[in-house]
């Protein structure tokens, strides 16, 4: 499958297949015939596409330590880090639906792109942790949020949470710096603990000052029990909840 980063390639393609068969055809007339075929207006339009996939490839080659990104259509969005958040200065993990190929996902409802990491749950058996972390958000259309989910086994969930039913839970449209908590008991069968956030829909979504402790079982929980797919543990304890620390690809 063709993406934007094929555009000019296609479009010099194009041009030297149709002079060969004594069609004339400018280049810009060329682009701007290929820049239909991914469904957008005209050359400008994709030019402007293909900066913004270039900025976020580059994004991209700051991977994260110890966080992943999940999705169906993960080349549908910019991910990684960014060092000024929102022009306020601070660094924050990102997640921000591009739309790269309209035609790949045409419902904006079925986007849905997380980061996640995984950590061991031993350390925390029988007791009540606290997950939170500071959220930024532009034009999200159908939400964004943090969640958290304890697995016993594969198929088999102990707890969970995305705040979905909660009043200050998702959040929409767009939203300065607003603080996000979850509240789960970690069960001494619980075998791995799963968090991270999310973007659900068109927008874009910022985080940092993620922090997760122990808490007095006083502390009221958030979340029901509920029954999620987990993922195997890989790590004993949560790390990077700032994401200072980035992998390089070039080792």
């Amino acid at each position: 499958m063709h993406t934007y980063r094929d555009a000019k390639r296609m479009a010099k393609v194009l041009e030297t297949a149709l002079r060969e068969r004594n069609v004339g055809l400018s280049h810009g007339e060329s682009l701007d015939i290929v820049a239909k075929q991914f469904g957008l207006h005209d050359w400008n339009t994709l030019s402007a596409r293909i900066k913004r996939t270039q900025a976020a490839d580059a994004r991209r080659m700051q991977v994260l330590d110890r966080w992943y990104f999940l999705s169906e259509h993960p080349t549908e969005y910019d991910y990684g880090v960014d060092e000024n958040a929102l022009g306020s200065g601070r660094k924050a993990a990102l997640i921000r639906y591009t739309g790269s190929v309209p035609s790949l996902l045409p419902d904006i409802a079925r986007a849905h792109g997380g980061l996640m990491q995984e950590v061991a749950a031993a350390p925390f058996h029988g007791k009540r942790i606290e997950l939170c972390a500071n959220l930024a958000t532009e034009r999200v259309s159908h939400g964004a949020t943090i969640w958290a989910r304890v697995d016993q086994s594969p198929g088999h969930s102990l707890a969970f949470d995305n705040l979905r039913h909660h009043s200050d839970g998702w959040l929409f449209g767009d939203n300065r710096w607003s603080s996000r908590r979850i509240v789960l008991d970690v069960p001494p069968e619980g075998a791995s603990l799963h968090f991270g956030f999310f973007l659900k829909g068109a927008g874009t979504v910022w985080v940092d000052s993620f922090a997760l402790s122990v808490v007095s079982s006083a502390v009221p929980l958030t979340g029901p029990l509920a029954t999620h797919g987990p993922v195997e543990p890989q790590y004993i304890e949560p790390r990077n909840l700032d994401f200072s620390k980035v992998l390089d690809l070039n080792l």
